[in-house]
């Protein structure tokens, strides 16, 4: 048994005695969850390995070669967010790291003096097509035991799960059990 599987032997062990302790727990639906969040962690990981000698994070690369996959290798950053899975604060952060190390430009719109144009630049090309590569065989490795056939159903699955994600009620925002305490509640200072 290799460690992957003492790992998941305890979470499924750990889930089966919370439903003794709380009968009706949804096992599959968290372990599903578990597995997911855990192999996210470790793909990562994998990737950041490879990535982090470059100086860039996972994210940045993720942006640069969204980029360099663009037709003349620009983008708006708006239309960045959604193809590389970032919000728009932390797109922008990026974008400032990319540009402070010349792998990308930014510079307003000719067409629209609202929006930024993006732009790889020849050394954030020459980056993309050195480091890109270098997870090729990793990546490969990780998949070796899938068939094509079951990568494509694997794909299918976790694209309806996607979705199914992005059409669910949004939780509301947090809200308090209990009102506050009187004595912790911001009170104007008397007597000034």
């Amino acid at each position: 048994m290799n460690i992957g599987d003492s790992h998941f032997d305890m979470l499924e062990a750990n889930l089966r005695a919370l439903n003794a302790r709380m009968p009706g727990v949804p096992l599959n639906e968290i372990l599903l969850c578990r597995l997911l969040m855990h192999m996210g962690r470790e793909v990562a990981a994998t990737f950041d390995q490879k990535i982090r000698p470059f100086g860039l994070a996972e994210a940045e690369f993720r942006v640069l070669t969204t980029l360099f996959s663009q037709p003349d290798g620009v983008a708006h950053p708006g239309d960045l967010c959604s193809r590389a899975a970032q919000s728009p604060a932390n797109m922008s952060r990026i974008c400032d790291a990319l540009v402070g190390r010349d792998l990308i430009t930014r510079v307003l719109s000719d067409l629209d003096r609202r929006r930024m144009v993006l732009r790889i630049t020849p050394q954030g090309e020459e980056l993309v097509r050195q480091l890109l590569p270098k997870m090729f065989a990793p990546l490969r490795a990780m998949l070796a035991g899938f068939p094509q056939a079951e990568q494509q159903q694997l794909i299918a699955q976790l694209k309806r799960l996607h979705l199914t994600l992005e059409h669910a009620p949004k939780p509301d925002a947090p809200q308090q059990d209990t009102p506050q305490d009187a004595s912790q509640q911001d009170t104007p200072e008397s007597g000034e």
